[in-house]
């Protein structure tokens, strides 16, 4: 171990800081976390006092567009410093800090609309109509975006685009074709009967497209 560890040493600056890290043990993570957390913290004091009041309205509102009911009494969230992005299961969420609060504002409600959106009946029916399962995310992500629309502020200039807020087609495919679609069904969600009944209206939007 010795010698590979020497081997390696000078390669870059980074291999020689995560190497010191690796020599001490546990107590190279804690140095790293005793300089983390009073950064972690501060953050996620700023954002809860940004999500806390609209938090309530935007489970409700992603219920609502979902049609389900939140089956758990907590979500746990978490903000981890090493993550490139973020991940939802069952009833925990992990994602990166951001600069601009709004934009983690609806980085976590898409993690929400991860843990809620019924994506499995999403790409059962893609897929039966030979058409991309990944169109599922574009769903995710513009219910998550829906559901806390109203609360993001606008940017101070009006000519400035806050990248990471409206869904982004150059990731999420057929954004263009289903936009319109969702913004009229949040508007009215009660005009369909269940989740089904808008996955097929997705599917016929998309077949005649």
């Amino acid at each position: 171990m010795k010698e590979m560890v020497s081997g390696w040493k000078g390669r870059e600056p980074m291999t020689d800081v995560f190497l010191n890290i690796l020599s001490q043990g546990s107590n190279g993570w804690a140095q790293i976390w005793d300089l983390a957390r009073p950064r972690l913290e501060g953050y996620k004091q700023k954002f809860e006092s940004e999500w806390n009041p609209i938090s309530d309205s935007v489970l409700s509102r992603l219920s609502q567009l979902a049609k389900v009911e939140w089956m758990t009494d907590e979500i746990r969230v978490h903000f981890v410093d090493c993550l490139n992005g973020g991940f939802a299961w069952h009833d925990s969420i992990a994602f990166a800090t951001l600069p601009d609060v709004e934009v983690q504002k609806k980085f976590l409600s898409h993690e929400l609309s991860e843990l809620i959106t019924p994506s499995p009946l999403v790409e059962k029916e893609l897929r039966r109509a030979r058409l991309d399962p990944e169109i599922a995310h574009t769903v995710v992500d513009m219910l998550g975006y829906f559901s806390v629309k109203d609360f993001i502020a606008k940017p101070a200039d009006p000519n400035m685009e806050r990248k990471g807020v409206v869904p982004n087609k150059n990731y999420y495919p057929k954004v263009e074709e289903l936009y319109t679609l969702f913004e009229e069904y949040t508007k009215n969600p009660s005009k369909y009967d269940d989740f089904s009944s808008l996955v097929k209206k997705i599917v016929l939007r998309l077949k005649t497209s």
